[in-house]
């Protein structure tokens, strides 16, 4: 997606819930919130940078990406339930692709879904 992004002119910058703050991202056109799916739903350092994320830009736009085993999996909706109050806006449905393993491979074909998702952000 990154990749795609940039080839399409599109300036990309890439944070880790790890290394960065929630109140220190910078504006943007729109945020992408990516993470893998943990017993269900995303891992505690997405949950906690989330639920304590700060955006102070009027208008700002926001997606959702994560990875899974279990299609059961609520990850999409537990991040989309921590943004919800923030005051931010979805600009599509979340997009999900389906890991094989613990550590992959990831499905077959996501490379077109991943693009077709890209072309719905843009």
């Amino acid at each position: 997606m990154q990749t795609t992004l940039i080839n399409k002119g599109h300036d990309v910058k890439t944070y880790s819930v790890r290394e960065t703050k929630p109140d220190s991202l910078p504006n943007a056109d729109i945020y992408i919130f990516s993470s893998p799916t943990h017993i269900g739903g995303p891992p505690g350092k997405m949950k906690k940078f989330l639920k304590k994320l700060e955006i102070n830009q009027e208008g700002a736009k926001y997606t959702l990406m994560t990875t899974y085993m279990d299609p059961k999996s609520k990850t999409l909706q537990k991040m989309e339930e921590l943004l919800q109050p923030k005051g931010m806006t979805k600009v599509t449905d979340g997009f999900s692709i389906k890991v094989k393993g613990m550590k992959g491979p990831l499905e077959e074909g996501y490379e077109e879904k991943l693009e077709e998702f890209t072309k719905k952000i843009l």
